[in-house]
Parts: structure tokens; C-alpha cells; sequence
């Protein structure tokens, strides 16, 4: 199996084998502004959970996050860091619109403590280069995709979306048609193995859910929330330490909708007449 298809595979259900070492980077963990509230609720760590996850709803899941390959997703964007004398969180609504393989517009509303008016940022992917722009500061970045793949922010976007967009048009195929069902092929990318992947049934907010948790070989803990009747991804939690802050980011997905329309300029960029670029810029506020 390829390494992408084992990326592939956990990715559709917020796994990510391979995705958890560059979204855990020490300096992408760090979140925009303080003292912002809301958390909603989580599920429970994985010492609760079975040691025996459901590898069928695992493979219905993944089969349904691919089924398209566009999708526009409505998300909140929740970021904890606690450190011995610190406490930082941030949080964020945030609106992608994904087309496979590289393209995608992701408009981020940040929540300010304090402040009447919100934050705002606008990432757009035409698949070869990505522009950030940040009209409360008017300035904008532009780099390669590859670039914005490895910044120290782009989880901003959400994880799903980023995950989704790791996902080629090959591989993407043989999920959506539950390629994941087959016992061997679940062997071969190791999510059969129970010391890695563990899941369990579990309330959140009033209603059932299945979470799946794997951890990685640096501690970072990756959840997914799963609706059982529907297989639909409903929640990411990125847990671990890192550069001495505890981590938790949360990701709520409150809609996905398969095969949006899509404006012929979605995916382009025309910075306005008065923002200026920089070489250096942040998703978020400081």
C-alpha cells in the first residue's frame, strides 16, 4: 500500500499517520489571540475508550467524508494552550470551500474578546500558490501551495479540510468505495493494530456519538467524532504538548455539503488597491 493511501485512509476519519507531524509543529500549535470562551463539549480521552474500535463504521466514515471532491464546510475553530504560569486560546468560524486536489477559499472569522468588531482573513488556493490576506492589517502574502502546506498556521483552514485536500483524485476512488471495508487492506496500513487506533461510544452534547483516537510516536492524540447512523465527521481534537504548552485544538464541524456551486473566480485572488504585500503574515490577529 502506498504511503499516501495510509495517509489517505486515517485522514478521512481525522487519523492522520503521516499529517501529525507537520500539524503538530511546535510553532503552528500557538494560537492567535487570548481569552476567548466557548469551548463546546469533548469527548473523553483515550484511557476510556475501547481497545477495539468498530474498523466497519471506521470504514463507512472514510467512504463518506471522499464521496465528492468538492465540499464547503461551516466549522468552529477552537485552540487551548496552558503552559505552568500561561493560559492562551483563540477561537474562529470558519467557511471552506474545497475542490480536489489543491484548491480551496477559506474565509476565517476570528472571535475577540473585548472587540466589536471581529478579525477577519481570507485564504485562497488556485492548486499552485495560496494567498493570505488580512484586510483589518491590509496586507496580503502570496507563497507555493507546498509553502502553505508547511506554515505555521494553516490549520486555520480546519483540519478537515486540510486532511481532504491531501487526498488525490487516485486514492480518493477506492475510499468512496469502501476499499477501508476489506480486513486485509485495514492490516496493511496498520489501523487494525489496537495499540495505535482505539475507539468507543461516548455522549456529546446530548447525543451519541463513536470516537476514534490514535496516538502518534511524539504523544500527539488525534479524535474523531463520528455520528454512527450516518458515518458523518462531526468533530477533530488535535491533544499533546508541545514547546512546553499543553495543546488542545478542536474543530466542530457544524455543516459539510457535498458538491457546492463554485463561481468561476472562487478560487482567484485580486488583492485591493490598498493592501500591500508582505513576506511576512499571520492567519490570525497577534
Amino acid at each position: 500500500m502506498t504511503a499516501i493511501l495510509k495517509v489517505a485512509a486515517l485522514v478521512s476519519v481525522a487519523v492522520a499517520l503521516s499529517g501529525l507531524s507537520t500539524i503538530a509543529d511546535a510553532s503552528r500549535l500557538m494560537p492567535a489571540h487570548p481569552n476567548a470562551t466557548g469551548y463546546p463539549s469533548i469527548p473523553k480521552l483515550i484511557s476510556q475508550l475501547n481497545s477495539k474500535p468498530n474498523l466497519s463504521l471506521l470504514a463507512r466514515a472514510s467512504a463518506v467524508f471522499v464521496q465528492s471532491d468538492r465540499y464547503q464546510t461551516e466549522s468552529e475553530m477552537q485552540i487551548k494552550a496552558v503552559s505552568v504560569h500561561t493560559t492562551v486560546t483563540s477561537s474562529a468560524r470558519t467557511t471552506t470551500l474545497v475542490l480536489s486536489p489543491h484548491q480551496f477559499r477559506a474565509e476565517i472569522v476570528f472571535s475577540q474578546s473585548g472587540s466589536a468588531t471581529p478579525s477577519k482573513s481570507v485564504v485562497v488556493s488556485d492548486g499552485k500558490q495560496v494567498w493570505m490576506y488580512r484586510p483589518d492589517l491590509k496586507q496580503y502574502k502570496v507563497v507555493p501551495y507546498k509553502a502553505f502546506d508547511d506554515a505555521d498556521d494553516n490549520y486555520w483552514i480546519g483540519l478537515s479540510s486540510l486532511w481532504f485536500l491531501e487526498i488525490s483524485p487516485e486514492v480518493r476512488k477506492p475510499i468512496a468505495e469502501g476499499a477501508l471495508g476489506n480486513p486485509t487492506v485495514l492490516r496493511e496500513l496498520g489501523v487494525s493494530d489496537s495499540q495505535l487506533l482505539k475507539g468507543g461510544t461516548q455522549t456529546v452534547d446530548g447525543q451519541a456519538v463513536y470516537t476514534y483516537e490514535f496516538t502518534d510516536k511524539d504523544g500527539f492524540t488525534i479524535g474523531a467524532v463520528i455520528e454512527p447512523k450516518t458515518a458523518v465527521l462531526k468533530q477533530i481534537r488535535l491533544t499533546g504538548k508541545s514547546d512546553g504548552y499543553n495543546v488542545d485544538i478542536i474543530e466542530r464541524i457544524l455543516r459539510r455539503t457535498a458538491n457546492p456551486a463554485i463561481a468561476a473566480n472562487t478560487f482567484k485572488f485580486t488583492p485591493p488597491a490598498d493592501a500591500k504585500e508582505v513576506k511576512t503574515l499571520a492567519i490570525g490577529p497577534l
